[in-house]
């Protein structure tokens, strides 16, 4: 008996819960339609939501615009107090952004010393109404403007007569930067006549050394063994040569 007393008086307070708990309902609406929407950061949708019932008391509604990357990237947040049995509205509009391109594209759009990012590039127009910007892009004069309508913007800039050229100069064979061209082709033939030289020195040394080994004669033992020698030593010192011009190629082609 005490514990059907216990069961039905917690039943009767949970529909006391349930059917006295104080709600209203919002609806949702966007320009452009189809942003979604986040209630109390929980996702219940896309515009339009009409009559979403709610508890009464304060929520958070988040409208998220269409990732197309035409309108304003930009999230609405509105800060609402629902009311028990009262119906709210909630509107949240996106502006189209403005279209900025520069001829070339590629240049950078600053507010003061602030880089908005790299044409062609949206930014929003209510917010920067009436406010100065420029372009910049090297090798060419700076285009300040003062954006003042929404429509697409399109500058001409004008090459800087005055830039002095400071990129790399055109290569050779894709591989080579012209410059110190001289000195290149002279330490690439030293490399190659040097190298050549001591592989033929060695060669010398190699057929004397056999020689040296063959012959029964003393005199010419003493001879042959010279001259191994003498080449083993001249192929040393220009393949030395030849390491060091190549390393002095390496040098101008990569850090010069």
């Amino acid at each position: 008996m005490t514990f059907r007393w216990i069961s039905t008086a917690l039943l009767i307070a949970f529909s006391a819960a349930m059917y006295g708990q104080e709600q209203g309902s919002i609806s949702i609406q966007s320009t452009p339609a189809g942003c979604w929407v986040r209630v109390d950061s929980v996702l219940v949708g896309k515009t339009p939501l009409e009559n979403l019932t709610l508890s009464a008391g304060p929520h958070t509604v988040q409208v998220y615009p269409p990732q197309n990357g035409v309108w304003n990237l930009e999230e609405r947040i509105y800060s609402i107090m629902v009311e028990n049995r009262k119906s709210h509205t909630v509107e949240a509009i996106f502006n189209t952004p403005v279209y900025i391109n520069s001829i070339p594209y590629g240049a950078s759009l600053l507010a003061d010393t602030t880089v908005l990012g790299v044409t062609p590039v949206y930014i929003p127009f209510e917010s920067n109404r009436d406010k100065s910007f420029r372009l910049e892009k090297e090798g060419f004069k700076p285009y300040p403007f003062v954006l003042t309508s929404n429509k697409p913007l399109l500058a001409e800039l004008e090459t800087d007569e005055g830039y002095a050229e400071t990129r790399e100069k055109p290569q050779l064979f894709g591989m080579i930067p012209k410059r110190h061209i001289k000195s290149k082709f002279t330490l690439l033939a030293a490399t190659v006549a040097t190298h050549w030289a001591s592989f033929y020195f060695k060669n010398q040394a190699d057929s004397y050394y056999e020689k040296y080994t063959q012959t029964g004669d003393a005199s010419l033992r003493g001879n042959y063994w010279d001259k191994t020698r003498r080449y083993d030593r001249l192929s040393e010192i220009t393949l030395g040569v030849s390491y060091a011009s190549l390393a002095g190629l390496i040098y101008i082609v990569i850090w010069k």
